[in-house]
């Protein structure tokens, strides 16, 4: 698994948000794309998970959950900044497969 932030940086004004897709790769680097693991989400640090999804529109898996399976290979958190500077640690984790992680910095605004 790869995890990729549309940003590392956002603001630490309890609104911001970071994208971070979850792909689902072989030992080359190239997308699984009939993966459909379902993947575990933790989150440390000044921010929180507020969604997750996949992208498969006949899914029913709630959008507001720690876990969400993968669709075609991919799965979307999306992480929300807290009120305080410093670092959000994301963790991926998922059944058979080794758990990545990444970092988001948050940034007090003046």
């Amino acid at each position: 698994m790869v995890l990729e932030p549309d940003r590392n940086k956002i603001s630490a004004d309890d609104k911001d948000l970071s994208f971070v897709t979850v792909k689902i790769e072989d030992a080359n680097g190239n997308l699984v794309p009939h993966a459909d693991n379902l993947i575990h989400f933790k989150v440390k640090g000044p921010g929180s998970l507020v969604g997750v999804d996949n992208g498969n529109e006949t899914n029913h898996e709630s959008f507001k959950s720690d876990t969400h399976t993968a669709f075609n290979g991919l799965c979307l958190a999306v992480i929300e900044s807290g009120g305080k500077k410093g670092k959000i640690t994301i963790t991926a984790t998922s059944d058979g497969l080794a758990p990545v992680s990444t970092t988001i910095n948050t940034e007090e605004i003046k």
